[in-house]
């Protein structure tokens, strides 16, 4: 009933022509949204049986903000997918329902929000303060609200500087591909919350903390440094052998070895930059984790890992190349981490880009229809696999866009190895209001 009230309130939205409503002498109401259909079609056979071939999916989005004669403002985003199906992607989600404060030198937001501390293109290891929804889509995963309270302030500087704390009152955590799903991991995972494990005792219920201090360099570079303490948010995965548990409901194989999620603690200290030389647009992250307590990795050997992750690398765009008002925008980014090297089982979760390349061309028509074609893939440069993707992007009409992908993965190695029969091509068509 939840996910049809969605949809109707998403469809009368449409009908509306303008994007701000005065509801009030002080009181504004802004909106826009989305409504799409999306279709995988997956060439290659797979290991399963009930592994599907072919992916229908129906999705929308629904973005409010009320703006008041004060300096306050409530946010309230949502959105919806639906599977013709797998009804284990199905899902209402809200992705912002906050209020925020705001003042000339400081700012208070308290509720459910999506942060980004993203600078790269290609894997990035500091947007990591909001979990994912890794069963929607394994390869391009959706962030989930966190129920958080984020407090800025700017002080009042020449140079423009903004420091930050963030407060998480409970630890979200993900669901994994399992069933009938593609991405499913060998052997079978428990998403049932009550069969996660945290290394804390207080549970997800652990306050998790960040800090943020960021500031610009030379002018040009924007640069953030920041420490985050709480739990990482891709799980490590425990293989249950012993008979005295079991999970409720045939999920147990004949062998008796499933999977539980653990949730481990971690310090990350980390630094973002992403800034205009010239011509070049240079953009980094470097993250170094240190887990804070012994775990078992996935040999069940007792560790206690601490790396330092890094994605460095430059775009250019070079202006009407082949004709006038067509683009060439070109990027070179370098992934890696200290752990470079080591067989994935030794690691203490799955950590697929180690050391790898990453590439891209995007052609673009400075046009009405926004029009672009992409070509991109990782190449890892020690095993020589590779993960290939073409995109090509248009709007139709002023309110219609079309989306046509591509993605090839050829992987010998492990972690992606178990992914090679997950080729895929997507046709997405959504209408924007």
């Amino acid at each position: 009933m939840q996910r049809y009230f969605v949809i109707s309130v998403i469809l009368f939205s449409a009908t509306v022509s303008a994007q701000e409503l005065t509801l009030a002498p002080w009181m504004t109401l802004r909106y826009n949204g989305e409504l799409g259909a999306e279709a995988w079609y997956f060439p290659r056979t797979a290991p399963l049986e009930s592994h599907p071939d072919n992916v229908n999916t129906a999705h929308g989005r629904l973005d409010l903000t009320w703006q008041f004669d004060a300096p306050l403002e409530l946010r309230f985003n949502q959105r919806f997918q639906y599977d013709f199906e797998n009804s284990d992607r199905n899902r209402y989600e809200i992705e912002d329902l906050y209020l925020d404060w705001f003042m000339p030198r400081f700012e208070l937001r308290a509720g459910y929000q999506i942060f980004s501390w993203k600078t790269v293109e290609s894997a990035s290891h500091a947007d990591f303060l909001n979990q994912t929804d890794l069963e929607s889509d394994f390869l391009d995963a959706d962030k989930l609200s966190e129920l958080a309270l984020r407090a800025r302030f700017i002080p009042a500087t020449q140079v423009e500087q903004v420091l930050e704390f963030y407060y998480f009152a409970r630890h979200r955590s993900t669901r994994l591909p399992v069933g009938d799903n593609r991405f499913s991991f060998a052997g079978p995972v428990l998403n049932a919350s009550d069969t996660y494990l945290y290394q804390a005792d207080a549970g997800a219920l652990r306050p998790q903390l960040a800090l943020s201090y960021s500031r610009t360099v030379w002018d040009k570079i924007e640069t953030r440094l920041f420490y985050f303490n709480g739990y990482n948010r891709f799980p490590g995965l425990l293989p249950v052998v012993s008979p005295d548990w079991r999970p409720a409901g045939p999920l147990s194989p004949d062998d008796g070895i499933y999977f539980r999620q653990e949730y481990r603690l971690v310090h990350k200290v980390g630094l973002t930059f992403q800034g205009e030389l010239d011509a070049w647009l240079v953009k980094g992250e470097l993250v170094h984790t240190n887990y804070q307590k012994e775990l078992f990795n996935q040999l069940l050997q007792r560790v206690r890992p601490k790396f330092l992750a890094y994605t460095v690398g430059f775009e250019r765009t070079f202006y009407s190349v082949l004709a006038d008002n067509q683009d060439v925008g070109a990027i070179l980014e370098v992934i890696g981490d200290t752990d470079t090297g080591k067989d994935a089982a030794e690691l203490e979760s799955f950590r697929p880009f180690r050391n790898h390349l990453f590439g891209g061309l995007r052609y673009t028509f400075s046009n009405i229809s926004d029009r672009s074609l992409l070509f991109g893939g990782f190449f890892d440069y020690r095993e020589g696999d590779w993960l290939f993707q073409v995109e090509y992007d248009e709007r139709l009409t002023e309110v219609f866009k079309i989306k046509l992908t591509y993605t090839d993965l050829v992987a010998d190695t492990a972690p992606l190895s178990q992914f090679g029969h997950t080729d895929r091509f997507i046709a997405e068509l959504s209408y924007h209001f």
